[in-house]
């Protein structure tokens, strides 16, 4: 099992825990001008955010891409052949808004502080007070999911590919996670020990 590194002081957020591992896949550049970025603010009370993560524009219409790819060859395998090519309305109407829907619809990033960790305004957890650890994998292939719960009721749930794009988040959101359940005050489940590795 994984030894937690010491706690980092809440307003400096040192010393900064080591690297976690990476579990799933190859970092995305997310976001990089905090003026354009979308992530929740320190809770009230809590330590300044010392990072944080948003996907970028680019990677938001690369997958409205992505999707409207897969509709097309579907439609085109399923049913119409590749005559509807020729057809501008289906291209104006159907598909060329996928992208732009992906752009808009991006989450709105997440944030941690030393001791903290936020997935919205009013959901974030205290990393050193959790009680569960959960990973699960609703959709299947790589998509699995991290549920965060705290002694307080606090909760926190974020694709667990999502929170390991920024490294230096992800440490802090792991060592966290590893000093809860090496104390004892957190439960993980199955899939939380084996991809987190924290047997």
């Amino acid at each position: 099992m994984p030894q937690a590194a010491s706690r980092p002081d809440a307003t400096t957020g040192s010393p900064r825990p080591p690297r976690a591992p990476v579990v799933l896949g190859a970092q995305q550049p997310g976001e990089r001008d905090p003026a354009r970025a979308r992530f929740p603010p320190a809770p009230p009370g809590e330590g300044p955010v010392l990072e944080w993560f948003q996907e970028s524009s680019s990677n938001g219409i690369k997958s409205g891409i992505f999707v409207a790819f897969l509709i097309a060859a579907f439609l085109s395998l399923k049913d119409w052949g590749f005559d509807w090519i020729t057809t501008w309305g289906l291209w104006a109407f159907v598909l060329a808004p996928i992208p732009v829907f992906y752009l808009y619809s991006r989450s709105g990033g997440f944030s941690a502080g030393a001791d903290w960790f936020a997935t919205s305004r009013r959901r974030h957890v205290q990393l050193y007070e959790l009680t569960k650890v959960t990973v699960t994998n609703p959709a299947g292939v790589d998509a699995w999911v991290l549920e965060l719960t705290d002694r307080s009721g606090g909760f926190a749930g974020v694709k667990l590919r999502e929170v390991q794009q920024n490294r230096a988040l992800w440490d802090l959101v792991y060592n966290g996670i590893v000093h809860s359940v090496n104390t004892g005050t957190a439960t993980a489940n199955e899939l939380a020990l084996d991809k987190l590795q924290l047997r």
